[in-house]
Formats: structure tokens, sequence, C-alpha cells
């Protein structure tokens, strides 16, 4: 019954949204059709997948984010020129995010504030603004989350690390999401190393599209901490937590840090699930993300959680499609209620089966995704409803060392155990477990 009453206090609204986003936002405009909700696309690209089904589309190029002052201004013009009465406003791409909020003060909508956009898409103002924030008598005590980030523009800002700085280190793009080019680092000549190898083969947007290149590709280090990674998505209204999600993430593939696997709900006791969401719930509002659909990435440590990152914009990968699965709920139309300035209400999120999946990669797994043979027996499964299968890109890229996963195959239960032996089986039938990807391994945490 809630459900159904929000879709029809949504039914006619309209959502101007900034960029098409990743190949995973390619149904943006059918799904909000599916609910009533007219969607307005802004984007550079004319062709891209997502102006399929968009109610419209205004083709501007935003690319350079150093003048989005300008570019709010004149997509603001745009708006009004079509005549457009705009409910809401915001953007499911973490560059953009900023370019989004400056549309809604301009436009007095609900949303982001520019302010906490801007700090968002940079790990490391997020880090020192919550460290800073509990020095100076903040109410939430971030500072706890939080860790000392260094801002590396250049080489030689490797070279001029604080005497407290400690190794190992991560080292990670400043702007940048999916981790791409994040590695550890034991040594400060390593340190500097990895920076020009990482900065001079990732530039711009073209190098990797769709990471955030287009923000800047400085790059940000602090303490390496050991623990099991989660990320934590959030749902804040008016500064009042609403609802959040944990999912587990599997041990990342070295040197770069490549995600490997995720679990849905988190193995996490109550105990240390309530301090994570609490964790991410207080950083959010840190760093002054109070209105939205918000991604926390944290490592839960002997000491408690400690942030990664925080995403201005709803998690990527499988969270979506999973809480569709798991929970009935699809989690873009809450964004979307939430920019609209309505208050979500959500339904039972009693926990019912578990969700486990493996991503593929293309060094490793191409045959299965391109071999008659091998996409076949992944084909029969799908359709059995052994597997579910999820693509993350439109094609199969030439693989880099900094390898973005291709798609995920995952499996359900009853039990942890029973979630697990299935993967692990289906993912050597699949041959998805090599020598070289061992899916055990990846997995072991959960």
């Amino acid at each position: 019954m809630e459900q159904m009453a929000q879709k029809h206090v949504m039914k006619g609204k309209h959502v101007i949204v900034i960029s098409g986003g990743s190949y995973r936002m390619r149904t943006l405009g059918p799904d909000a059709d599916s609910y009533g909700i007219k969607v307005t696309l802004v984007e550079h690209d004319s062709n891209h997948l997502s102006i399929n089904g968009v109610h419209g589309f205004i083709e501007y190029d935003y690319t350079d984010h150093t003048r989005d002052h300008e570019h709010a201004n004149e997509i603001v013009r745009l708006i009004h020129e079509r005549g457009i009465k705009a409910d809401g406003c915001l953007s499911f791409c973490n560059e953009c995010t900023p370019l989004a909020a400056l549309i809604c003060e301009k436009m007095e909508l609900r949303g982001l504030t520019y302010n906490a956009a801007v700090i968002a898409t940079s790990k490391s103002w997020t880090q020192n603004v919550l460290r800073r924030s509990s020095k100076e008598g903040g109410d939430s005590n971030t500072g706890i989350f939080a860790t000392h980030a260094v801002h590396l523009r250049s080489a030689l800002d490797c070279d001029r690390l604080p005497e407290s700085f400690k190794f190992p280190a991560i080292l990670k793009l400043d702007n940048c999401s999916a981790a791409v080019g994040a590695c550890m680092v034991k040594s400060q000549t390593e340190m500097k190393t990895k920076f020009q190898k990482v900065t001079s083969s990732l530039r711009t947007d073209s190098d990797f599209p769709h990471i955030g290149l287009n923000l800047g590709n400085t790059m940000t280090a602090w303490e390496f901490y050991v623990g099991t990674e989660h990320i934590v998505d959030v749902v804040i209204y008016d500064k009042t937590l609403i609802c959040a999600f944990v999912t587990d993430s599997g041990v990342v593939r070295q040197p770069y840090y490549i995600a490997t696997a995720r679990r849905m709900p988190t193995f996490l006791p109550k105990e240390q699930r309530n301090q994570i969401i609490d964790a991410a719930f207080r950083c959010c509002l840190g760093i002054g993300l109070t209105d939205g659909l918000f991604n926390a990435e944290f490592m839960m440590t002997a000491n408690g959680p400690k942030l990664i990152e925080i995403n201005p914009r709803m998690g990527g990968y499988v969270f979506r499609d999973w809480l569709q699965k798991l929970y009935g709920i699809d989690i873009m139309f809450y964004a979307m209620m939430i920019a609209s300035g309505i208050k979500p209400e959500m339904p039972d999120l009693s926990e019912t089966t578990i969700q486990m999946g493996v991503m593929v990669v293309p060094s490793l797994h191409s045959k299965l995704l391109t071999e008659n043979h091998s996409n076949d027996k992944l084909r029969k499964m799908i359709d059995s409803g052994d597997v579910l299968y999820q693509q993350f890109l439109e094609t199969l890229e030439k693989s880099s060392p900094y390898e973005k996963p291709f798609g995920i195959v995952a499996v359900s239960s009853s039990s942890s155990i029973e979630t697990k032996t299935k993967l692990i089986n289906v993912c050597k039938t699949l041959h998805i477990d090599q020598k070289e990807y061992q899916v055990e391994q990846f997995i072991k945490n959960f």
C-alpha cells in the first residue's frame, strides 16, 4: 500500500537528470516512465544509450567542470526555454553531482548543496573535513572514522609528506570512482613511482570513461587499514536517516584493487552493522549531505569502521538490481522522490535470502562472454534461474592493468554456507574460478 501511494504521489513529476551515466543506467527513461515520472536528460553525447525512452533530451557539453557555474546558468536557461516545470534535479554520475547541486540551488529544488557535492567528490577533502570538524568541536565526532589524507597534485608532493604519515598506505585517484588505479604503497619511493605510472596512463576521460577523470587525475594517500570492506548506501531526507543497506565486498585483486565479489545483506553481526550504518550517516551529515541517496565505503577494523570514501549519488554495480530482487524496491525511484521534495516511506525490509556474486573481467573471462559454447552454458543457467547475471559495460573492452569488471554472476539461497557453496560450484562450472582468479579466496569472509 505504501509503494502504491508513493507511486501515485510521484505520477506526473518532472525530474532533470544530469548525465546519462554508465551502461547500467541505460533503462533510465523507461524505468522512470513506468512510475509515471517524466525525465529530461541533460547529456553531452547525442548517441548515449540512456537517451532512449526519456521524456525529453537537452544536448549540452558540460564536461569542462571548471565552468560548472556557467554550465548551470545555461542549463537552467534551456530548461526554462523549453517550458519545463522541474520538480527535481539530480545526477547518478559522481563528477556531475556538483553541477546538479548548482542547478538545484538556482531553481530552489531539494537536493545537494554545491559545497557538499564538491567535498564529496574529493576523497582527501572528505577525510580532512571530517577530521577537522571533530577537532573544532563538531556534534557528530566524525574524526573517529576518518584518517589524515594527503592530496598529491604532482610527483613532487610525494617528497613532502608530513612526518606523521604512515606506511603502508593506500594511493587512489582523488576524484575518481570504482577504485581505478588504486594500489598499496610501502614506501615513499614506491609511492612516487606508482603516482607517476597511474597519472601518466590515466589523464582524461578517454583513457578510462565514466570514472571521473573530467575532474582531474590528482591522487590522495592515507594509512592502510586491515579489515573487511563494506559498502553502506544510506537514504537521507532532511537530515533524517530513512534507511540504509550494507553490502560486503570481496577480497580485491592486487595490485590495483580491482573489485571481485559482493554479498547482500552483510555478514556483519547486528552490532557492527548498526555501527557502520551510524558511521556512514554521521559522515554524510558531517560533509553536508542532508538529502538524497549516498554511497559510502568503509573498512571494518579491530577499532571500528574507518571511512574510505563517500560518493554523493546512488550506489553502482549490483546495488539497485539486488535490492529489487531481495526486497522488491527500486532505489532509483526513492532518489527521484527525495529530489522532488517528497519523503520516502520504506516497505518491510525483513531479510529472506542471501545474494552473493563474483565479477567477471575481460582479461580472464573473455571466452565465457564471447564463445558460443561457454556463453550457452551461462545462458542456460540464467534461463533456469540458477544464476543472476548483470552486465556493467556496453562492450568487452581491451583489458588493462586497471580493468573494471564487465559483469557479475550471482546466486542466492537462505543460508550463507549454501549460497557460498552454490557460487563456488557455478564459478567452477563456468571456469570463472582459475589459478589467477581464485573465487574461494575472494569470498572467504562471506
